[in-house]
């Protein structure tokens, strides 16, 4: 028998315990018998349904697959059911008498949808093998159906809520307040329930953007799941519930006839004499005017009359208040007023209180009484009329129900007419929030593209990537690369046997491809800058990049190639006829290899999705070309290889810190003893968001930057809810009137409140849809801006359905629940009169979200200004060399070609337009492309402990670039490598006081493969992007390395002269693809991020200041609205339009410059942050912060100049007549 060993986590240990006591439970609801059986065996059902779901969680975390692999063919979720099983109990329990019929079974159809999802990735985990919850139709489809599953729980609970509340309104009033507790735990435990349903919400999404896993979901599962089970303790242990109020209980101790003599008798004295009209009546003072001792009335009143004193005599009050809402003698006097002449001593208690025995407001419960009784019925009314919250019958019932129907209808009928008559605010209202929702959802997609990169790898918790660990011994820095030397993924094979999986990997770049034809010839010939990668079958073993045609264990032989289907289409027209054909590759990612490898398509992988770092286009086997004996024969630890890596796939639960501990004492056994730099694994899920470091799509994103852009995009949607907010309360004062006639005719403020929240809903769905189809329209061009593949597709992407649902919810809530709360408090008598002021006292909160508005504002414009500034430097700072009108050519030829440089080299000198020519390996500032080498210094034994970039260069390379000599001489010409040219960095790092001290002394790179004299020192240039500092160099010739052409062109007539200049290179090698760049352009695409970022800054600062000036719109049209009559006066006593004009502005100016003040060190501090990546910065400049202040109130102006305008223009004879 095989023993089992189960990782049992502290969370698998509470699942465990949570299975068990709920199935214990369970059970007992089940076969247990009680009056309630029927009801408590569908509650039995919903702890099964939770007990199979946390079943399922525990499955997958302890890893039950290793040791049962089809038990995740078990049907174990049945989510869809949860909502109705838990609203048939609820039924049940308050509706006894009900039968179940075959049209309930409808509740339970949304059920299929789930099962026959079971059945699909049962099949798909039949054919791949894998579990069912790892299959791809799962993570497409699990998504959907959780989806539906938290609508349907919040729908039924909602409809628990309201069967409870209907269940209270069909019992008739008891002289009491108990029969309002019957149900009451119930009532609480499904609230608490629905209430951690709503956290899956926050939870999704941040799961989903921070790759958490499942495990984030962990403490919400339990606590649903204690909560079920805690209702379904509550059900077995209580008495049954649901049952006639009058059901008389066994065994009741019977009362002595003395006593309830005392209770006719005390209930009589307290209404005769009236106690209960005293506000401040207590035991004590109620016991001194009866003669009895506090402790004898207490006895009474708790055991005779069974209640608390104070719902004695609360009874009273409300009874009488009951009776003088029927006597007309009182109608006169205001509820308020009654209640004060009954007892109550404060509005608040005598709601609470009337509402807590009638079920009912007393506002509500007055008018219920003015329906009921026709004012011509005459007769008297007994002193304790009945206080009943509602009839029993049926009919009663049902007219509630389509009341409430009607209102809610009601509802959105006057509001939409309010939004139809007030077009201009509905349009301001509307556009402002659909600008606002659709930035934040255009970043919430390009935020999801981002996260989503190697989602799909299977095997991604368990693959890492193996870096350099760069130590510096003159700064103390460290640094990482992702180069790594050839022999390092053999060591690791052959010195970590936990390793499961190592694949090297080689980025090869400017890779030409030639179609041979059936006749042998070259019939197409093709260039590819990125996406050719040399590698082994392990690294589909670790990542998922499904073959549709041939096999991966093809790699395992050299000359064989995998091609995607878009490149074997691209090729051979047809990717079904690609398998076999040959393909001639010169490679020209590696300097040594000038070779032609012919190689054989084996196989065609499906094409490559576009949120991976590995944009794999052609894909060779390692061991064709240099990948093959040379790279066996490599036993150089030190030197790393530009474009060369190494990915490994670790067993689970393995121990990071442990591992990485031991891979840094192998690197310090296998370097040279003066090399001080370690390795260390990096996670595949950092890899995306490691800019320092890159990867091979070259395309990297921090999670700083996407916090900024959350920021972003919550500030511009809060933005945008503000602007509502502005403008709710600024056409309040317009709506006065019509508050005043709804409270006189009855409504009360949660009516109000819930009339203007459906009038924000309908607006917010407005802009929801509008921002829907901004979002449509503009997100092909943020794509090809930022150079991203974004979609957007409501049918295939949940994601984006549930942002709009979660953004529905919260701005609605955010929008409109202070405008309804400012509605909905107007004095009614006030609004009627049209005696409404605005409060000029303090600061109203309508300034405080302006002020909130300009420094989200002009926090963007001062930061855009400072990035574009920076931008400019890039772009004009000096480099140390002359980069304008210098245009590249790669290219790449084997030794039969090798001999045709020097005569290409000198066509193109006599060209007209060509100043200089050199041949090169690469241009004298690289962004990652250069190679390191370690150096012996002046026949050291050790090397030193920096390493130098090494670039190789004909004797034409210093004038090419007019590269200023400090000491020496130029190189001279050579076809070998004879003498160095170094920088005044490396002197410096050698310790050497002055340029000369290192002329004419040795240097030995590469394992003293090469030993050469210095013959001159270069004047520092920057030989990297400006994030980085002054690296030492080494220039030297090698007539085998050269892989491009510089050419010096004169700044007239380009393009005749690159015409020109391409015809030369043809006919000099005609079976090459001729392509060229401007250093330039190549300069300006090492910050292609930045730029991005800064075109997508100056979008969103244009959004934010548009956003915040229909804010300040709203504002001014409020004081415009307030101050109509003040403006009148002021025009009547002389005051000219600049001075009305004035009055607005001052206000505003003053706002806009408290909020330049927070917002000017606020801007500061981030952008200063911002800078510090950078090595070459621009000095933060007053000037920016001002011109930010400046551009933030003229454009306010600007907006307000309508207003005030308007406003000092209008005639006052029209705003004071009525005066």
């Amino acid at each position: 028998m095989n023993p089992y060993t189960f990782h049992i986590t502290l969370y698998d240990a509470a699942f465990f315990g949570t299975l068990f006591i709920g199935l214990t439970f369970a059970l007992l609801l089940w076969f247990t018998q009680k009056i309630n059986r029927a009801a408590n065996r569908m509650l039995a059902l919903a702890l099964a349904v939770v007990l199979l779901w946390i079943a399922r969680i525990l499955g997958i975390d302890i890893g039950l697959s290793a040791y049962i692999p089809g038990w995740s063919l078990l049907p174990l979720q049945f989510s869809l059911a949860l909502g109705p099983l838990i609203y048939f109990y609820v039924l049940k329990i308050t509706r006894p008498e009900y039968k179940f019929r075959a049209e309930d079974l409808l509740h339970l159809s949304p059920l299929l949808l789930e099962l026959s999802a079971y059945v699909l990735e049962m099949i798909a985990s039949i054919k791949t093998g894998a579990a069912t919850y790892d299959t791809s139709i799962f993570h497409r489809l699990n998504p959907i159906l959780q989806l539906l599953a938290f609508i349907s729980v919040i729908i039924y609970l909602y409809r628990c809520r309201m069967l409870i509340k209907d269940f209270y309104n069909e019992l008739k009033f008891t002289w009491g307040d108990r029969y309002r507790h019957a149900l009451q735990w119930l009532h609480q435990l499904v609230t608490a329930f629905g209430i951690l349903w709503l956290f899956w919400i926050p939870l999704a999404v941040f799961g989903y953007f921070y790759q958490l896993g499942a495990q984030v979901f962990y403490p919400l599962y339990l606590l649903l799941a204690v909560t079920v089970i805690w209702i379904g303790a509550a059900a077995f242990l209580r008495q049954e519930t649901g049952m006639p109020a009058d059901t008389v209980p066994i065994l009741k101790p019977l009362l002595s006839a003395e006593l309830r003599q005392k209770g006719i008798w005390l209930k009589k004295a307290v209404k005769e004499n009236r106690y209960y009209q005293d506000a401040e009546l207590s035991l004590v003072s109620l016991a001194e005017k009866l003669g009895l001792t506090t402790h004898d009335l207490s006895r009474i009143i708790n055991t005779v009359l069974k209640k608390s004193f104070n719902d004695f005599i609360n009874e009273y009050r409300v009874a009488d208040v009951v009776r003088k809402m029927q006597d007309a003698a009182y109608d006169h006097i205001t509820l308020l007023g009654i209640a004060y002449e009954s007892g109550f001593n404060s509005q608040s208690s005598f709601n609470r209180i009337f509402r807590q025995i009638t079920g009912k407001s007393p506002v509500e419960y007055k008018n219920e009484l003015k329906k009921e009784q026709s004012s011509y019925k005459l007769g008297s009314y007994s002193q304790f009329a009945p206080v009943n919250s509602n009839r029993e019958t049926a009919p009663k019932w049902s007219h509630e129900k389509l009341t409430r129907n009607y209102m809610f209808k009601n509802y959105f009928k006057i509001a939409r007419r309010n939004l139809v008559r007030n077009k201009s605010y509905t349009a301001i209202n509307v556009t402002g929030l659909a600008v606002g929702i659709a930035v934040c959802m255009v970043i919430f997609i390009i935020i999801q593209y981002q996260t989503s990169f190697e989602s799909f790898q299977t095997k991604k918790d368990r693959t890492y990537r193996v870096l350099t660990e760069y130590h510096s011994t003159e700064s103390g820095e460290v640094s990482y690369g992702k180069d790594l030397p050839f022999p390092w993924p053999i060591g690791l094979k052959t010195s970590f046997p936990q390793i499961e999986e190592v694949a090297p990997i080689f980025a090869s770049h400017d890779d030409q491809l030639q179609i041979i034809g059936n006749n042998g010839n070259t019939e197409k010939v093709f260039k590819e800058q990125h996406g050719v990668f040399f590698t082994k079958p392990s690294f589909f073993k670790i990542f998922d990049f499904p073959l549709l045609d041939g096999t991966y264990a093809s790699l395992k032989d050299p000359n064989n190639v995998l091609l995607t289907k878009a490149m074997a289409e691209k090729y051979f027209g047809d990717w079904k006829t690609a398998m076999g054909k040959t393909i001639k590759m010169q490679v020209g990612g590696y300097m040594f290899e000038h070779g032609t490898d012919v190689v054989t398509v084996s196989g065609i992988l499906a094409d490559i999705p576009a949120n991976t770092d590995f944009q794999l286009k052609v894909v060779v086997s390692f061991g064709t070309g240099f990948t093959g004996d040379y790279l066996a024969s490599s036993h150089d630890w030190n030197t790393t290889v530009s474009g060369f890596g190494c990915y490994i796939l670790l067993p689970p639960n393995t121990a990071i810190g442990n591992f990485n501990q031991q891979l840094s004492a192998y690197s310090r056994r296998v370097e040279s003893a003066g090399n001080k730099d370690s390795h260390t694994i990096q996670p595949l899920s950092a890899v995306h968001y490691d800019a320092r470091v890159g990867n091979y799509s070259g395309k990297t994103v921090s999670h700083q930057l996407l916090n900024v852009l959350w920021l972003i995009a919550a500030f511009i949607l809060l933005i945008g809810c503000v602007n509502f907010i502005n403008l709710s309360t600024a056409q309040a004062v317009n709506r006065a009137k019509e508050v005043g006639v709804r409270k006189v005719l009855g409504s009360n403020k949660s009516q109000l409140q819930t009339q203007f929240i459906v009038e924000t809903f309908l607006i917010v769905i407005s802009a929801v849809v509008f921002a829907a189809v901004i979002t449509w329209l503009s997100l092909n061009a943020v794509g090809r801006l930022l150079d991203l593949s974004l979609s957007f597709n409501l049918i295939t992407d949940p994601a984006i359905i549930l942002f709009l649902l979660a953004v529905t919810v919260v701005v609605t809530a955010l929008a409109g629940f202070y405008p309804s709360i400012v509605l909905s408090r107007f004095n009614p008598v006030t609004a009627l009169k049209s005696k409404l002021a605005s409060n000029s006292g303090g600061i109203s909160l309508r300034r405080g979200l302006v002020v909130f508005q300009f420094i989200v504002a002009q926090v963007l414009i001062i930061g855009t200004l400072i990035i574009v500034k920076q931008m400019d430097y890039f772009m004009d700072q000096p480099l140390g060399f002359d980069k304008d009108a210098v245009v590249t050519i790669p290219f790449r030829v084997d030794t039969t070609l090798m001999n045709k440089m020097e005569y290409l080299k000198r066509q193109l000198l006599s060209t007209n337009g060509v100043q200089t020519v050199s041949l090169n390996t690469n241009t004298p500032v690289e962004n990652g492309n250069d190679t390191w080498s370690a150096l012996k210094f002046d026949h050291a034994v050790k090397e030193t402990d920096f390493k130098a970039i090494t670039k190789f260069a004909d004797e034409e390379y210093v004038p090419a670039y007019k590269l200023p000599l400090v000491a020496g001489r130029n190189l001279r010409q050579s076809d070998m490598t004879t003498e160095f040219l170094v920088n005044e960095t490396l002197v410096k790092s050698l310790g050497l006081k002055k340029p000369e001290d290192i002329i004419g002394k040795e240097i030995s790179i590469w394992d003293d493969q090469i030993k050469c004299p210095v013959v001159g020192v270069l004047k520092d240039f920057n030989d990297r992007s400006f994030r980085d500092h002054v690296a030492p160099l080494i220039i030297t010739q090698d007539k085998a390395m050269y892989n491009q052409l510089a050419i010096k062109l004169s700044t007239t007539h380009l393009a005749t002269t690159m015409q020109l200049v391409k015809k030369v290179f043809d006919q000099t090698y005609p079976d090459y693809v001729f392509e060229y760049r401007f250093l330039d352009e190549k300069i300006a695409s090492f910050y292609k991020q930045e730029s991005q970022l800064s075109q997508l800054y100056k979008i969103f600062a244009v959004i934010a200041i548009f956003l915040s000036c229909l804010g300040l719109y709203g504002l001014a049209s409020f004081m415009a609205v307030q101050r109509i009559k003040e403006v009148g006066i002021r025009k009547v006593l002389g005051a000219s339009a600049g001075n009305i004009v004035y009055l607005f502005s001052k206000e505003f100016i003053v706002l806009i410059a408290i909020a330049f003040a927070i917002a000017t060190p606020i801007a500061w501090y981030y952008m200063h942050q911002w800078l510090q990546d950078y090595v070459y910065r621009i000095n933060i400049s007053w000037w920016l912060f001002a011109a930010g202040g400046l551009a933030s109130i003229l454009i306010a102006l600007a907006t307000i100049s309508f207003q005030a305008v308007k406003a000092a223009m209008a005639n006052p004879v029209k705003s004071l007549r009525s005066e």
